[in-house]
């Protein structure tokens, strides 16, 4: 792990820190996905996990407490949220026992297809007698995924998007979703012998360019309209799926 305390290193996922912590600002998610997919080109994906840990850990503490009604969003969400965090180890063991596998290809075709049909006008709102039912599938699967990819934005952004929160709500409960997965991830990584003090430290120096993107985006979202908000959150989906699609491993 030597090379994740370079000058070279150092620099070059600080600059995509900042653009992962930018696309956060604006829309809400986007910086273990970015963070990770572009780290992973850098070194291998349980590493960059590692490195996304403490920035994402932090920043989504924030998110959670100025945006919306915490506990609103978590009365509305919170079979979801325990499926979200309890097979995460399942999905890293996969990742760990095979490593070849494109998990980030398939994790960005889901991504694209989701994005295109909401830009085409999808956009289903989901009956509040359905939520329990289809709120602890979707998180266990959400789950699965964060562990084999790092991003906690699959199925678990469609999800809330369909129960029509409202943009803070939304961001508080991407926030929180992002929250227990990151402590989740944490925790499994951990566990399988994938963190060392080197990246614990790393991870905390990328806080400072994570921080900078974060108030840049912030900035930018305060001044969209939540009809603008809503055509760039779907645009950064399909961004994001067709980035996974092309370089995801």
């Amino acid at each position: 792990m030597s090379n994740v305390l370079s000058i070279e290193y150092l620099l070059v996922i600080g600059f995509v820190f900042v653009l992962a912590g930018l696309v956060k600002g604006v829309v809400g998610f986007g910086l273990p996905t970015i963070g990770i997919g572009i780290g992973a080109l850098i070194t291998d994906i349980p590493t960059a996990m590692m490195l996304i840990l403490l920035p994402t850990f932090i920043t989504n503490i924030f998110q959670i407490l100025f945006n919306g009604n915490f506990g609103r969003v978590l009365a509305r969400t919170w079979i979801f949220m325990l499926g979200a965090v309890v097979l995460i180890p399942v999905g890293l063991a996969a990742v760990l026992e095979y490593p070849l596998f494109p998990f980030e290809r398939v994790l960005g075709l889901s991504i694209l297809i989701y994005g295109v049909a909401g830009i085409r006008g999808f956009n289903p709102k989901m009956a509040e007698k359905w939520k329990l039912f289809i709120g602890l599938p979707c998180g266990l699967i959400n789950s699965i995924l964060t562990g084999m990819t790092g991003s906690f934005s699959v199925p678990g952004m469609m999800y809330l998007r369909a129960l029509h929160l409202g943009k803070n709500d939304l961001l508080c409960a991407a926030g929180l979703l992002f929250l227990l997965s990151t402590v989740g991830m944490g925790l499994s990584l951990w566990w399988l012998d994938r963190a060392t003090e080197e990246l614990s430290l790393v991870s905390l120096v990328m806080c400072v360019p994570v921080g900078i993107g974060i108030l840049m985006g912030t900035w930018i979202r305060g001044h969209l309209s939540d009809v603008m908000f809503d055509k760039i959150f779907l645009n950064a989906f399909v961004v994001l799926g067709c980035y996974l699609l092309i370089f995801g491993g």
